[in-house]
């Protein structure tokens, strides 16, 4: 065989090889931390969507380099931690217009007069009034507004 012929093979080799040096698929991490049942589907590309229920979490693996995906309802904002390729929804702050995530501990707003969002670890959660009354021992929720005992939103029990 000669020279020629050898780097010729050589080269061939080596292009066949790098080929896909430069694709890297997509690997990450989606974890629901909202109160919502969740619908993540994919945007302008190829996938199957899925749901995530409250407190799930998904692997998901795809063959592009870059995971474009909507998400519904829209009542949450997401945190994309870069060096794990993980997407944690959390509930969208009541209180603002903007996709503020944290709150501080403690804080409370009504959501209409069934519900209420209460922070907990820095981050928004919403309780129905009414599993909130039983958890405290009570029979039923009366509805949620201000109380000016309390000096913040909360929900009345009977």
């Amino acid at each position: 065989m000669s020279i020629r012929t050898m780097f010729a093979a050589a080269v061939l080799l080596l292009f066949c090889a790098c080929e896909n040096i430069n694709h890297v698929p997509y690997k990450g991490t989606f974890v629901n931390e909202s109160t919502y049942t969740l619908t993540i589907a994919p945007n302008s590309q190829t996938w199957t969507g899925f749901t995530l229920a409250p407190g799930e979490s998904k692997v998901v693996s795809l063959d592009d380099k870059t995971l474009l995906f909507t998400v519904s309802p829209a009542v949450v904002v997401w945190v994309f931690e870069e060096e794990t390729s993980t997407v944690t929804f959390y509930d969208r702050d009541p209180n603002s217009d903007d996709d503020a995530v944290f709150c501080l501990d403690g804080a409370t707003a009504c959501d209409g007069t069934a519900a209420i969002y209460h922070c907990n670890g820095g981050f928004w959660k919403r309780s129905l009034c009414a599993d909130a009354c039983v958890d405290l021992g009570y029979a039923a929720a009366v509805g949620c507004g201000y109380s000016s005992n309390a000096g913040q939103d909360q929900c009345f029990c009977e």
